[in-house]
């Protein structure tokens, strides 16, 4: 999705997991991921801090230190992830510039991208419907 000079920023949540696990966060550009890590900021779930290009995520994660994140007490990490969710979507959206249109989510159809690993087994892929709602949606297959 990144290539062709795109940059996706992908938040996204493993909700069928059993446990709790924390949300991520993504950035590509060109086909290369430049930062990752997970909104709890810490090495439990296989990441140890921001990984990617080292000057991208290493930038965001001085930002991240300096808004106090990870807290410096793992206990108040663990008794609030909410706070510290809040606190990381806040420095992804000043550092990257990224805002959105409270009326316009509210109010409007938004974008969207459906994504099927098996297209064999889409009961959508080939028919004229969908290619017409893709390039109304200025998506193309």
């Amino acid at each position: 999705m990144s290539r062709g000079g795109a940059h996706v920023y992908r938040l996204w949540y493993e909700e069928e997991n059993g446990k709790p696990v924390p949300p991520y966060f993504s950035y590509e550009h060109d086909g290369r991921t430049l930062c990752t890590f997970n909104l709890h900021l810490d090495g439990s779930w296989g990441y140890t801090g921001v990984d990617g290009d080292p000057e991208v995520a290493s930038a965001l994660e001085a930002e991240l230190r300096a808004a106090g994140l990870p807290p410096e007490d793992p206990e108040r990490l663990v008794d609030d992830h909410r706070t510290v969710h809040r606190a990381c979507l806040g420095v992804i959206e000043r550092h990257f510039g990224l805002t959105l249109p409270r009326e316009e989510i509210l109010n409007s159809p938004l974008p969207t991208l459906l994504m099927k690993a098996n297209v064999a087994q889409c009961p959508f892929c080939g028919a004229p419907t969908t290619t017409r709602t893709a390039a109304r949606s200025g998506i193309s297959e």
